[in-house]
């Protein structure tokens, strides 16, 4: 069972990594990255370092929700059209393990993006931070430059690397970096929370794509996040404004769709200077993620196996 899980995530993290999403996603995140550099220097009375960190880890949780509602979307449309779907349910794969598989593909995509534009941000914030020319916060990117180069010259799989790269990249960046104060919490939390949500919004995307086509399914996929986003808005919306039955419904809603709200927390929150300990809310954010996108993906694969295909 895990082996055939692995082997379709690695067929669909390949697949990704073929299209160029994660360079694409990182490429763009790299230019929003500089333009936060004039950004900050623009920045009067402002602390410039804090500014390139909030700007580089808002633009990472933007295009990883992006790259969710889209790779979601179009997840399971793509072996309907190149009839792929068939020779895959011949062999001996349980349907809900196609979906699982799928799933955790997407999400090391989106990883491996988050990965790469954390260390992006730790890099900016590095540069901006020093007086002087930092060269140990840009010797990581040499070394994950080489080794990228000897892969791709020397590797028959091309892609699966990155799964391995990213993540080294990241832990060497934040380890030579220097010191960041609370902006490095604040990146390594982004990072996380942004992969979990990703991972929510993955799932609520293959509900909709197990019976709809990509339009849809990306627009469903856009209202649910939009609802999520402010769910904590909903949930207390005030009955003298809005009425008793606008005000019911928020809070229907808000117990119903997943409550993303938690996965942009205030930069006070995710520095750890208000509410509790960050390890408690991370700990409850991420389970409440995995919870929930396991629950929509055995609701996936409960509306996926009554699909009939010929």
């Amino acid at each position: 069972m895990f082996a055939r899980i692995l082997a379709i995530a690695l067929n669909t993290f390949r697949e990704a990594a073929r299209d160029r999403v994660p360079l694409a996603l990182f490429g763009s995140g790299l230019g929003l990255g500089m333009a936060s550099l004039l950004v900050a220097a623009m920045s009067l009375g402002r602390d410039r370092a804090e500014v390139v960190a909030v700007l580089t880890t808002a633009t990472l949780s933007l295009f990883a929700m992006l790259a969710a509602i889209t790779l979601g979307a179009t997840l399971l449309y793509k072996d309907y059209e190149r009839k792929t779907i068939y020779p895959i349910l011949a062999r001996p794969i349980r349907r809900w393990e196609l979906l699982v598989g799928k799933h955790v593909g997407v999400l090391a995509t989106i990883a491996t993006f988050a990965l790469l534009q954390g260390s992006l941000a730790l890099t900016l914030t590095a540069v901006v931070r020093s007086d002087t020319f930092p060269l140990r916060a840009i010797a990581p990117w040499l070394a994950a430059s080489v080794v990228t180069v000897v892969v791709l010259a020397r590797a028959r799989d091309r892609s699966t690397p990155l799964l391995l790269i990213a993540p080294a990249l990241f832990c060497l960046e934040a380890l030579v970096v220097g010191p960041l104060g609370d902006l490095r919490q604040l990146i390594f939390v982004t990072v996380l929370l942004a992969v979990v949500e990703a991972g929510v919004v993955t799932a609520v995307s293959m509900v909709f794509g197990a019976f709809s086509t990509p339009f849809l399914t990306a627009a469903l996929t856009i209202g649910i996040v939009l609802i999520g986003r402010n769910a904590d808005l909903l949930a207390r919306l005030p009955e003298k404004t809005f009425g008793p039955a606008v005000a019911t419904a928020g809070r229907a809603l808000a117990r119903v769709v997943p409550n993303l709200h938690l996965y942009v927390p205030p930069r006070t929150v995710a520095t750890g200077h208000a509410g509790g300990p960050i390890g408690t809310y991370l700990l409850e954010a991420v389970s409440y993620g995995l919870l929930y996108a396991a629950v929509l993906l055995v609701a996936s694969a409960l509306v996926f196996r009554r699909r009939d295909f010929a």
